[in-house]
């Protein structure tokens, strides 16, 4: 059974959709990247790969303002730098006009879920 991470990073916050086979198992509305540790989101998706007992592919999605290997997750060329328990990918978010947001709890996870789809997972 695989479990798939799609990490959707941009300027505003970051939202992660984590799911398998039987759906999904976690949703996650996070403070932008640039105002995390490093090393939060390679921490917090290697313990989801603990925790489900097997590798954890990941997709990140983001616009240019993430900065892969601040976080470890990419070498110098930007290529996405797999670990023991990760297979990550890194694809560039496309850039959309914007729209207001209106947000119910942790809002809509439809983006992700069209990202996560589109990956193959």
């Amino acid at each position: 059974m695989q479990m798939t991470a799609t990490v959707r990073a941009t300027l505003d916050e970051t939202r992660i959709l984590v799911s398998d086979e039987t759906g999904d198992r976690l949703v996650a509305r996070l403070p932008a990247l640039h105002a995390s540790h490093r090393w939060a989101l390679r921490a917090l998706l290697e313990s989801l790969a603990l925790w489900g007992e097997r590798r954890l592919r990941v997709v990140l999605y983001a616009d240019d303002s993430c900065d892969w290997r601040r976080l470890g997750l990419a070498d110098a060329f930007e290529f996405a730098t797999d670990g023991l328990h990760l297979d990550i990918e890194i694809v560039p978010l496309e850039a959309r006009p914007g729209r207001a947001k209106h947000l119910t709890g942790l809002g809509s996870f439809g983006p992700e879920r069209r990202l996560h789809r589109r990956a193959g997972g």
